[in-house]
């Protein structure tokens, strides 16, 4: 081992100004190829959290902005959506209430299928029912995490305001509630007007509505449906804005193309430049070297010890490189990791896929130069002393 370690250094050292420059490109190129995976699995990772997190089969409309007229949305068009829809998806509205002065979190208004059109999951107690809508309850739900906050405990009495409310769930919403919701929100039932001086009537309106298609139909049949029904008079298809899982993983996908280009065409071109010089460097190694190629024959090498120093050498390079590439791109991503807000992540494909592209490149490049090297003859070493 130590001989083929001996032999690989002295052959490198033939040429040394090639075998730096293959060095060189293979780790940039390996360098870039290292960001890459570990940004897109990173991003892909996101992803699919994201989507986790929302719902596959969810949509939440929601007001577009201050620049159109919100739609006029209240209980009546929730529950004409909930019978129109029937089975196909679960149906709940929210309205979020003024903040409550001197409180880090936020109360709205919502109706029994709430937990049922998010998918969330009930961690402690019980979701709001339609007894609790039908009483007006003084009765609330909060995220497990603003509990744990809060040191909120289950069937204790919450002050929202000045008004107490006892809280009967905790529920799990796996990150933000919805968009238009805050992630810190108290849900209360939809007859409490503690908190609006508007009475009842105002607080039947609804900011936020939220679809959950059914596990037997599509998001995108959910959406054709509720687009439908939208352009009834009354409902308003204006001022709307359409969050879905499409929607939400837009600007990880554009991240994703752009990392791809980039890094992509990028890592190509050097490791191209560092393949072709590579290629370059054993053939050159060759031809000089034919003399001692055939003194090894004389000796007794046979065909195969002397194309596996070749390969040997196309190895360790690209190898080497590989380790430094990869190095230098931890090094980096780490470094940037609070300066820039780009997820990465160091799982077992970034790191065992460049040294398999190594080990491709190698074994590709140094095929020739090998194949060439042992069928040179043992007279070979005669004519060149």
């Amino acid at each position: 081992m130590k001989k083929l370690v001996r032999d690989v250094w002295t052959g490198l050292r033939t040429g040394p100004a090639r075998a730096g420059l293959a060095f060189l490109s293979l780790a940039l190129g390996l360098f870039a190829v290292t960001i890459l995976l570990a940004t897109l699995d990173a991003l892909r990772r996101q992803a699919q959290e994201l989507v986790q997190s929302f719902g596959a089969g969810s949509i939440v409309l929601l007001p577009a902005g201050a620049d159109v007229p919100p739609p006029h949305w209240n209980r009546r068009q929730v529950d004409f959506f909930r019978e129109y829809l029937g089975t196909a998806a679960a149906v709940s509205g929210v309205k979020a209430l003024p903040p409550i002065s001197g409180a880090d979190f936020s109360v709205a208004t919502t109706d029994e299928h709430l937990v049922h059109a998010r998918g969330w999951r009930i961690v402690a107690g019980r979701p709001l029912d339609g007894l609790d809508v039908q009483q007006g309850a003084r009765h609330a739900m909060a995220p497990i995490e603003l509990c744990k906050q809060r040191q909120w405990r289950l069937g204790e009495l919450i002050l929202l305001g000045r008004a107490p409310y006892r809280l009967v769930g905790c529920f799990d919403a796996g990150g933000d509630p919805a968009p238009g919701i805050s992630p810190e929100a108290v849900f209360i039932p939809h007859t409490a007007d503690d908190f609006e001086r508007g009475g009842p009537e105002a607080l039947t309106r609804v900011d936020v509505l939220l679809f959950r298609a059914m596990p037997e139909f599509t998001p995108e049949t959910l959406q054709r449906r509720v687009a439908a029904l939208l352009r009834q008079p009354g409902l308003g298809t204006e001022g709307v804005e359409w969050v879905t899982p499409k929607s939400l993983l837009q600007g990880i996908r554009r991240w994703q193309r752009t990392i791809g280009w980039t890094a992509g065409v990028g890592g190509a071109l050097a490791l191209l430049l560092g393949g072709v010089t590579l290629a370059g460097m054993l053939l050159t190694g060759v031809r000089e070297r034919i003399a001692e190629i055939g003194l090894r024959r004389a000796l007794g090498a046979q065909p195969g010890e002397i194309a596996g120093l070749f390969v040997a050498e196309a190895l360790g390079l690209t190898f080497a490189a590989a380790a430094a590439g990869m190095l230098a791109a931890e090094g980096v991503l780490r470094w940037l990791g609070g300066r820039f807000p780009l997820p990465v992540n160091f799982g077992a494909t970034t790191r065992i896929f460049p040294l398999a592209l190594a080990a491709v490149i190698a074994l590709i490049c140094s095929t020739g130069p090998a194949w060439w090297a042992a069928r040179l003859p043992p007279a070979e070493a005669l004519r060149n002393e």
